[in-house]
């Protein structure tokens, strides 16, 4: 199935621009940040905690709803779905 994943800024740089994404029927959404892990290679320390945690100033989206740290395990993505991920702007 195929999965649109959008990026901004700085995480474009680091996973790529916008794309679809190949991924097995049925994946979830942790195993999609899992993903994303391993694509970031030696940037992803700027996307994820040790622990394997997303960063808690990123903001992650499926389908324009934000997506929590308690919901990813239960999330399970289907064909069509759209993943954004990026760093809120913030100055003055």
């Amino acid at each position: 199935m195929k999965i649109r994943v959008k990026t901004f800024a700085q995480i474009k740089d680091i996973l790529g621009a916008d794309s679809f994404l190949e991924c097995q029927d049925g994946i979830s959404m942790r195993e999609l940040l899992k993903a994303f892990r391993k694509r970031a290679g030696k940037f992803e320390d700027q996307l994820f905690s040790r622990d394997g945690d997303l960063h808690s100033n990123l903001v992650l989206m499926m389908n324009g709803a934000r997506i929590y740290e308690e919901d990813i395990d239960s999330l399970i993505l289907t064909e069509g779905d759209e993943v954004t991920l990026f760093s809120p702007v913030s100055g003055g």
